[in-house]
């Protein structure tokens, strides 16, 4: 096999990875958001500084969780693309 249908092979495992990866982690996203709602929810206005950092905590997972799906989906779409190109 020639190193050019060696790289487009392993670029298109890798955007393939990436899809399903991200596709994974946007499920886990949407169960982590139903389970940190329920969790603000039962803590409600408290004022205590734990609660808060609990809270804040979650929400800060929450976004990096938002964050690295996309930026799977970024990448298999450049890889994708990429490995059609060659």
């Amino acid at each position: 096999m020639s190193q050019l249908n060696q790289l487009k092979q392993t670029v298109n495992g890798l955007a393939e990875s990436a899809k399903r990866t991200g596709s994974n982690l946007a499920q886990f996203e949407k169960q982590f958001g139903q389970q940190t709602q329920q969790v603000q929810a039962a803590i409600g206005g408290s004022a205590q500084r734990k609660d808060q950092e609990v809270v804040a905590a979650l929400q800060q997972a929450s976004k990096a969780v938002k964050q690295a799906t996309a930026a799977l989906a970024n990448a298999s779409r450049i890889a994708s693309s990429y490995g059609q190109s060659l």
